[in-house]
């Protein structure tokens, strides 16, 4: 893999943190972006980071940046997030969320995919 291609990627994934987990703790960042390796690995979502997160119907924050009904994040705070991206991608943190495909914020009732497996601060995991 060539370096702007894993730039890309890394902006996929980061994008997908901030605009899913901003507010969230890093290791509940961390956990969503272990769920986007997860589901990268499962086939069924993407055959890259940057098609599981922009798959339609998946990830509504990224959707809600891409259509401009969520700001984009700063230079610095994606600078950030992208770091912490890399640290996801490399396996240099502990995955929080183990084999965990799907997600959601707390607010929202029981969803239909299984198990919960991890809460998170306000994400659950499945």
């Amino acid at each position: 893999m060539d370096i702007n291609h894993l730039d890309i990627q890394i902006t996929c994934m980061a994008t997908a943190i901030y605009a899913e987990a901003n507010t969230q703790s890093n290791e509940a960042k961390y956990g969503v972006g272990y769920l986007i390796l997860n589901r990268v690995k499962n086939g069924n979502f993407g055959k890259d980071i940057c098609e599981v997160v922009y798959k339609n119907g998946q990830f509504e924050g990224v959707h809600a940046i891409v259509t401009n009904k969520h700001s984009y994040p700063s230079k610095l705070d994606m600078i950030n997030t992208k770091l912490l991206a890399l640290k996801v991608y490399t396996h240099k943190v502990i995955n929080p969320v183990g084999k965990s495909l799907y997600f959601h914020d707390d607010s929202i009732s029981s969803m239909p995919w299984g198990k919960r497996t991890t809460k998170i601060d306000n994400l659950i995991f499945y």
